[in-house]
């Protein structure tokens, strides 16, 4: 190959990582774009189909962090369950009250609580114990009640995605049975 024809060769290379990153450029700005549009859907979504949930209890709904993801947790028939604030290392599920759902509900207390949230956050403490896992990076949760209801529940360290896919079907098969439970009629 020339000298010309190597420098030629540059040139043209040149241009394409040019074209190479103003495309990445213009992709990056239309996901960041992409991704406002999808939090503000959400929000409004949320704030929707809990209209009627905060007329009938005449409170608002608490508003989640302005940082991370927004989410909006639905039953198989579509109904909302809760609205879902997840930030880096947090999950906040705000409970539709509609739910009704308390802290001694079985599905809440006996497979949420027992079985996965205590289950995972003793996984961690052993983890920790054994210098596994840095002190202070173990799966912890707060329970957030408003009077006998519980209004929010907050789940830190999750630190992986599985985990995060885990914790919240639990958290939508959870709400999903004591929706279903608190429609069926009560028996004399």
């Amino acid at each position: 190959m020339s000298a010309s024809e190597e420098s030629e060769k540059v040139k043209e290379l040149a241009r394409l990582k040019d074209y190479l990153e103003r495309k990445l450029g213009e992709l990056k700005n239309e996901i960041s774009l992409l991704e406002k549009l999808i939090e503000l859907v959400d929000e409004e979504l949320a704030e929707k189909s809990f209209k009627k949930a905060a007329v009938v209890k005449e409170k608002p709904i608490p508003k989640p962090p302005e940082t991370g993801r927004f989410r909006v947790l639905r039953s198989r028939g579509g109904e909302v369950l809760a609205r879902v604030a997840v930030g880096q290392d947090e999950l906040r599920f705000i409970v539709n009250p509609e739910i009704g759902l308390t802290k001694d509900m079985r599905p809440f207390s006996s497979f949420l609580i027992r079985k996965v949230l205590d289950a995972m956050s003793k996984a961690d403490k052993e983890r920790v114990e054994r210098g596994l896992l840095p002190p202070g990076h173990e799966l912890s949760y707060d329970i957030i009640m408003d009077g006998e209801l519980v209004k929010e529940i907050v789940v830190r360290n999750f630190r992986e995605e599985y985990r995060l896919r885990e914790i919240v079907n639990a958290v939508r098969w959870t709400l999903e049975t004591a929706a279903s439970a608190a429609r069926q009629p009560t028996r004399p």
